[in-house]
């Protein structure tokens, strides 16, 4: 009898203490092997070093909060439908991009919808580091209803406009491209090159994306929304349609189609590496603006110059462009402590970003500093690069060709100095318009190439052929409807 005794105290005493190592933070097998899922948009074609990286960036984790980090990499292309089916279906998954440029991840677009889980008590308990390093207005552009529902990008949030030139065009043509302020002033530069370099196009206009290259500066007018195909009047106070707001730009792009500065081909160039062929003479700038032309000289592969033209209000999309956790996320305190371990630790959120040691990047100096210099594989090298803005700080990214340290600092300056939007902070509920951006989309997702470029044969048929489309879409009652709710919460 008391051998039995002793026996079921033993076994007590033992339950008792998985019991207290388990309330007290212990952690048992099933904490130990728990994956955090991460949806993301596909940073790069080339991710081969996949597992390298998470099982180098796992071995902190695991260390630090008992889980595993696993990235899903999603094909920009596949991305709105993939998150829509997880979402709609009620899957249970983890953490997620916030996207401003996709209507199935976008804050405003879902705020209503029960998609993003309250982020403001797990914030206050396993976020800490995330408060300290966000900027306090941030929290504006992602709270509705008083609920914080996404942890807001730390980026470069100005957008800032400027134009790069290549080196040795400007220099053999003496041309003063510091004294350019508009696309206009580009065109006596343009008909030099048209006469003298057959092998140059002299602007780089292109069709990928909605069109990207060379545009104007609004200087703070516009502000991007949300809704496809409008933009806010910053003067006015209003919403307005992009049409009718960049008429002017997009009548001289059809001039420069004509006249022969933009490819023949511009809708047909959407490869991502167009701008790196050396075959174009002027530029948009490559992310930020550095006026020795360092940043547009890495990132473009030959000798820049560059300008800076000017600077609009910061939109609230550019904020938002961070991450959520999901409503249905079977443990959201793992995926917030997660988050905050990738804010607070430098090491980390690099390893996330370049990669491996040898194998993605090397260093160049300061090896075990905080902030050492290294050198990321690049062209065909390159296994793997995911951008620090799309995971956590920035300001913690190491010195590199992406940005240096004095780039980010500037960067950094500029989004302290910068206004923020009057559309910051204001939440906008979209149900009863839901069918109208739907609409919309399809019309901007079909114009917007064709109008950045020039692209059409008669200007005047086509731009009046959009406007017909954009009101049949119901531009008017989608207008009408954001004017209303602006106005009844500013």
């Amino acid at each position: 009898m008391k051998r039995i005794l002793t026996t079921i105290v033993s076994l007590l005493l033992s339950m008792a203490l998985v019991l207290t190592m388990t309330s007290c933070g212990g952690r048992n097998k099933n904490q130990e092997n728990q994956e955090i899922t991460w949806h993301m948009m596909k940073p790069s074609d080339n991710l081969s070093s996949q597992n390298l990286v998470e099982e180098e960036a796992n071995r902190i984790i695991q260390e630090e909060i008992g889980a595993k980090l696993k990235f899903d990499f999603i094909d920009a292309g596949s991305w709105a439908e993939k998150m829509n089916v997880m979402i709609n279906s009620g899957e249970e998954f983890d953490i997620f991009q916030t996207s401003s440029d996709s209507a199935a991840t976008s804050i405003v677009m879902n705020a209503k919808k029960g998609t993003f889980m309250d982020l403001t008590e797990l914030l206050d308990k396993y976020g800490q580091d995330i408060k300290a390093k966000v900027d306090p207005r941030a929290w504006d552009a992602v709270t509705f209803d008083g609920k914080i529902l996404a942890i807001p990008s730390q980026a470069k949030w100005v957008p800032e406009l400027g134009y790069v030139f290549k080196k040795d065009l400007v220099e053999k043509y003496n041309f003063d491209y510091k004294s350019v302020k508009s696309l206009k002033d580009l065109e006596p530069y343009f008909d030099i090159l048209l006469e003298n370099e057959p092998d140059i196009i002299p602007a780089y206009v292109v069709g990928a994306g909605n069109g990207s290259g060379l545009e104007e500066s609004y200087h703070g007018k516009y502000t991007p929304c949300d809704v496809p195909g409008v933009l806010f009047d910053e003067d006015k106070e209003e919403f307005v349609d992009f049409l009718s707001a960049k008429l002017d730009e997009y009548k001289l792009k059809h001039e420069w189609y004509k006249k022969g500065y933009i490819a023949a081909d511009a809708l047909s160039r959407t490869d991502s590496a167009e701008s790196k062929t050396g075959k174009y003479a002027v530029l948009t700038q490559a992310g930020a603006i550095t006026l020795d032309g360092s940043k547009s000289t890495a990132v473009y592969g030959y000798p820049c110059v560059e300008i800076y033209v000017g600077m609009d209000k910061i939109p609230p999309q550019n904020i938002m462009n961070g991450n959520a956790i999901s409503a249905t996320c079977k443990n959201p305190e793992k995926a917030m402590q997660l988050l905050n371990l990738i804010w607070k630790d430098d090491y980390l959120i690099n390893t996330l970003a370049y990669g491996v040691e040898g194998v993605n990047y090397a260093y160049e100096s300061g090896k075990g500093t905080d902030s050492p210099t290294v050198v990321p594989k690049t062209g065909s090298e390159r296994t793997w690069a995911v951008w620090h803005n799309w995971m956590g700080p920035l300001w913690a990214q190491w010195n590199s060709s992406w940005n240096s340290t004095e780039a980010l600092q500037e960067m950094k300056k500029a989004n302290e100095t910068a206004e923020m939007s009057k559309t910051v902070g204001v939440m906008f509920d979209m149900e009863s318009i839901l069918t109208e951006v739907a609409a919309l989309t399809g019309v901007v997702n079909a114009s917007s190439p064709v109008l950045f470029c020039g692209a059409m044969d008669d200007f005047d048929k086509y731009t009046a052929e959009v406007a017909e489309k954009l009101k049949e879409a119901g531009i008017e009652k989608v207008l009408e409807e954001l004017n209303r709710q602006y106005q009844e919460q500013k």
